[in-house]
């Protein structure tokens, strides 16, 4: 959203506004006091909107843009090190070849082999229908969690904010409602 003209001057009026509010005692500030000083509230408040996106738009194509440098400086520095890196394994493999418990250090760095963990490949769903089958439930997890949506369809609540479970009786415990306060809701028209 691109700032126009009149939100340019709403702009203005804010800045001018906020010096003169710092030379005011508190008890001198500006109040609204209707609905003209309410709309003219609100029609700054859309004007720092309007800025705060465009700033916001400028920063994120900046940030697009530096991204894509990195990302270019970052494949051309990758592809480099995935060349030095085959040069050295073709020599470090030929070394080991000759010698099974060959390595180097230099004072760039050190070339060694070590041993790794063989790599486990699943298919979840072949597995977990496997193990069931032959009934190996130690090896599955059930994962428990309180249904928090069916939980406030039909507990009850009590006024002190507890929860309690109609057809029983039972109070649940680990549960409170704490009641809220209206929130202000704000909506900034931005046309």
């Amino acid at each position: 959203m691109a700032i126009n003209a009149l939100m340019e001057l709403e702009l203005d009026e804010v800045q001018e506004f906020a010096f003169q509010l710092a030379d005011l005692d508190l008890k001198e500030r500006f109040k609204i006091d209707g609905l003209d000083s309410l709309n003219w509230a609100l029609r700054k408040m859309a004007a720092l909107d309007a800025k705060h996106l465009d700033a916001r738009e400028l920063a994120n194509k900046e940030k697009a843009r530096i991204q894509e440098w990195l990302d270019k400086e970052t494949r051309s520095i990758d592809e480099s090190r995935q060349f030095f890196t085959m040069l050295i394994e073709e020599y470090a493999r030929t070394q080991r070849a000759k010698d099974p418990k060959w390595k180097a250090s230099t004072p760039y760095g050190k070339v060694s082999f070590r041993k790794q963990q063989p790599k486990w490949e699943y298919d979840e769903k072949m597995a977990l229908e496997t193990i069931e089958s032959a009934g190996l439930e130690q090896f599955v997890r059930v994962k428990k969690e309180l249904d928090k949506v069916a939980l406030k369809g039909s507990a009850q609540v009590l006024e002190d904010g507890r929860v309690v479970d109609p057809e029983s009786g039972a109070i649940i415990e680990g549960i409170l409602v704490v009641p809220q306060p209206e929130a202000l809701k704000v909506e900034v028209s931005s046309e």
